[in-house]
């Protein structure tokens, strides 16, 4: 099992959840999570597709092995992966859930006080794998046990990114925006809205990304469901093409939206544009470290409300989030937000605006610093893009 900066990085990332364990005396972390799973050893599996078969990792307050627990199904997989740390240690098991965490329990007994504190990763923007099995088990066995929620631990290391996380989503989010302006050239009146999906999946693979979990995408102007799956709804003149885009290179996902229009622009509409994209960059730019995601929200509104459009479309209950391995993430940009923003966080602002004369939105991206932000998004361009009336 070789080891290299990425097996180093992970095991960072331990050594910083292991304080966050010590602050609250929690003896043992259990993570079931996919994507704690995979940030915290560095192990990547495809059969996490299936539910058959979990994973567990248990990560202990005083010893310094950390504990994987997988089908015997993955031990070639696992033989044959590169980059995982060097104290990772598996455990298989022959069959499905009841089988797992049986053999969870075999394997950390030996290492736990008669009264444990153990931490799961259900709660805040989790949702672990294992059922109520998990925590009956716990109890069951350890009667003066506390299983508690760990997902503030979580989420106070990985909120604050390392520089090789944030190149990765610098990388995503460019192969999304590039792929929508390489697309829109050949969209055309008449084009539906899955083949317009169809071809930026096409693009974002062909420029590096892994997958593309995420596509939402909607022709039209107003009253649009953001989250239908592309349909056979076709493009016309004068409509709006909205596209949110969630592909992922090295594990890390871009989500970052772009418009364009179907045909000539006013002289309103382009007003309209450049004042959602200017305010959108000046929110992203007001946020600094110190500041809770209530006070980003609250400046965020002094600045829409400074604008002939008002505040923005409230259908998300917020103006922005973080983000990482996961689409969206902690810290959340919203009125009753009480996280502290530091340095290192990566922070998504997007303004939508559903008007008369059309649907304006652009995402911009950024990370937190001392000194301020910085950009990891190549800002939206200033003039609204169109496309051709070709069909």
């Amino acid at each position: 099992m070789a080891t290299g900066s990425h097996g180093e990085e992970v095991a960072r990332r331990i050594d910083r959840l292991r304080c966050e364990m010590a602050r609250r005396s929690i003896d043992a972390f259990i993570l079931t999570d996919q994507a704690n799973f995979e940030y915290f050893t560095g192990y990547r599996s495809m059969f996490w597709a299936s539910k058959t078969r979990p994973f567990f990792s248990i990560i202990f307050a005083d010893d310094s092995t950390q504990l994987v627990i997988a089908s015997m199904a993955e031990s070639r997989t696992v033989n044959q992966s590169i980059g995982m740390p060097a104290n990772l240690r598996f455990e298989f098991y022959s069959g499905f859930l009841e089988a797992s965490l049986a053999k969870l329990m075999e394997v950390a007994t030996p290492k736990l006080p008669a009264s444990p504190v153990i931490a799961v990763d259900y709660g805040n923007d989790h949702f672990g794998r294992g059922s109520l099995a998990l925590p009956t088990m716990w109890r069951s066995n350890f009667p003066n046990s506390q299983v508690i929620d760990g997902s503030a631990d979580i989420w106070a290391v990985r909120m604050i990114k390392s520089e090789h996380e944030i190149n990765a989503k610098r990388r995503a989010m460019k192969v999304a925006t590039d792929a929508f302006f390489t697309c829109i050239e050949s969209l055309r009146i008449g084009h539906t809205e899955e083949q317009f999906a169809i071809s930026l999946k096409r693009e974002m693979i062909a420029q590096g990304a892994e997958s593309i979990p995420w596509l939402s995408l909607r022709f039209g102007h107003k009253n649009l469901a953001y989250s239908l799956r592309p349909t056979q709804r076709t493009l016309a003149e004068n409509d709006y093409i909205w596209a949110d885009m969630g592909c992922l290179c090295e594990g890390y996902a871009s989500d970052v939206n772009r418009i364009a229009k179907a045909g000539p622009v006013t002289d309103e509409e382009q007003k309209s544009y450049n004042t959602v994209r200017t305010l959108t960059l000046d929110m992203l730019h007001s946020i600094r470290v110190g500041m809770t995601g209530g006070d980003a929200f609250r400046k965020c509104e002094e600045l829409a409300s400074a604008t002939p459009l008002g505040a923005p479309y409230g259908g998300a209950s917020r103006i922005g989030h973080g983000s990482g391995i996961d689409l969206t993430e902690p810290p959340s940009i919203m009125a009753s937000s009480e996280e502290t923003l530091r340095s290192g966080m990566i922070i998504h602002i997007e303004p939508k605006y559903e008007t008369e004369l059309g649907l304006f939105q652009v995402e911009e991206v950024g990370v937190l610093r001392d000194s301020g932000m910085e950009m990891l998004t190549i800002p939206a361009p200033e003039a609204l893009p169109t496309i051709r009336l070709l069909s």
